[in-house]
C-alpha cells in the first residue's frame, strides 16, 4: 500500500513537471508593437550657426513635408526607430546638418 502511494505521488509529480515545462516553452501570444521611423520637420526661421542642430527647432510630423532643392534651412529628417534626432544632428554645425540631406531644403 505504501509503495502504491509513493508510485502515485511520483507519477503525479512527473506529470506536473512535464506540464509546467511544456507551458513555459510557449511564447506569449500577440506581436510586440513595431516602432516606426519618425519624421521631423525644421520649424524655425533661424539660420544662425548652431540652430540646425537644436532638436527644439524640429517638430514631429505624420508625413514627409514637401521640400525644395534650394534654400538655406534644413527641411526634414527621417529618424529610424531605435535612434533619435539628437543622435543624428547633435553637436553638428549648420553645414554638417545641411549635408545630411543635401537635396532637401527650405527657402
Amino acid at each position: 500500500m505504501k509503495r502504491n502511494t509513493i508510485l502515485n505521488v511520483s507519477v503525479a509529480v512527473a506529470v506536473f513537471c512535464t506540464a509546467a515545462i511544456g507551458a513555459m516553452s510557449f511564447k506569449k501570444s500577440g506581436d510586440k508593437a513595431v516602432k516606426a521611423d519618425t519624421i521631423y520637420e525644421y520649424n524655425s526661421n533661424s539660420t544662425a550657426e548652431g540652430e540646425f542642430a537644436k532638436t527644439a527647432n524640429y517638430q514631429v510630423v505624420s508625413a514627409a513635408p514637401s521640400c525644395a532643392t534650394l534654400g538655406d534651412r534644413p527641411c526634414s529628417f527621417l529618424v529610424p526607430s531605435g535612434s533619435s534626432l539628437g543622435a543624428q544632428i547633435g553637436g553638428k554645425t549648420n553645414a554638417q546638418v545641411l549635408a545630411i540631406h543635401p537635396s532637401q531644403r527650405k527657402p
